[in-house]
């Protein structure tokens, strides 16, 4: 026979399961995916905003991501926050909520100008702790060089006391991203990020974090193949850079909306010309009339 402690204690249990139940919606989302509960999917790629070198290798040894634990990746920005995962209040990151977690990679050298027009390389992958990742941090090995021709190569010195560089992930950029199935493209602009000074090249990385399915692109073709341009997209905020394939063809990923001027900066005799007024959407593929370049 029941008393009335077993029917308390029965119900205290039914809420205590509505309660648990709602605390772990969003565990819930990730059954049948087989991502671990509180842990979510991560990829990040690599790309490359290039520069007129033969080759750039970067020597990759580790990649790690900085996470916030207490907030998902879709949360806005702000203090006094209710967060699912933990079913209360919080006040942004903390020192209780911030933690370093370790991707698989290959490590090795990565040659940074095979990833060029919209060619990428899948950099490290796996799962992590739930949260919002905030910082990637890129640690590197001593075996980095620049090939200025296809036999002439030099050292290229890690700019900096440290080894590793941190890139910060901004929330305008990755925002649509799905908080369980973390995407993440990595934008390594050497024109920004190699410089030659007193005799020696030195690599000061400027990589912008994005997602490719959130952020647009720009496509294009130049000819003839023999002209070997360097493509310019410019903004009122930003200047970015292409080199044609042996084709002509081109593109730039992770492209801001706005409008931009396409400069196309000739070789081998051949002169510039510049396209005014190309408007960007957001999400979308921009296609840039194929321009003819003359001597």
């Amino acid at each position: 026979m029941k008393t009335k402690t077993t029917r308390l204690y029965a119900i205290i249990g039914v809420f205590t399961l509505i309660l648990f139940g709602a605390c772990n919606k969003e565990n819930s989302i990730n059954s049948g995916s087989n991502i671990p509960a509180g842990k979510s999917k991560m990829s990040i790629y690599l790309s490359d905003g290039p520069i007129d070198y033969y080759k750039v290798l970067v020597d990759i040894r580790q990649v790690a991501v900085l996470i916030d634990t207490a907030t998902l990746q879709n949360d806005s920005d702000g203090v006094n926050q209710w967060d699912n995962n933990y079913c209360g209040f919080h006040r942004g990151p903390d020192d209780r909520s911030l933690i370093w977690d370790t991707l698989s990679i290959a490590p090795g050298v990565y040659n940074l100008l095979d990833l060029r027009n919209g060619t990428d390389t899948l950099l490290g992958s796996g799962t992590y702790p739930t949260g919002k990742v905030l910082k990637v941090r890129i640690t590197l090995g001593s075996d980095d060089s620049v090939y200025t021709d296809s036999v002439t190569s030099y050292p290229l010195v890690v700019f900096g006391p440290n080894p590793y560089f941190d890139i910060n992930v901004r929330r305008e950029n990755v925002f649509s991203i799905t908080n369980n199935d973390f995407k993440l493209w990595l934008d390594f602009n050497l024109e920004r990020s190699i410089f030659f000074w007193s005799g020696t090249f030195y690599l000061k990385p400027y990589v912008v974090a994005f997602n490719d399915m959130h952020l647009a692109k720009i496509e294009g073709v130049v000819l003839p193949p023999g002209a070997s341009p360097l493509v310019e997209a410019i903004s009122s905020t930003d200047t970015l850079y292409a080199i044609p394939y042996w084709g002509g063809g081109y593109m730039f990923r992770g492209v801001n909306a706005g409008t931009y001027s396409i400069s196309i900066l000739g070789h081998h005799g051949y002169n510039d010309t510049t396209l005014t007024n190309i408007v960007v959407d957001s999400g979308s593929v921009t296609k840039v009339p194929t321009v003819t370049l003359h001597q």
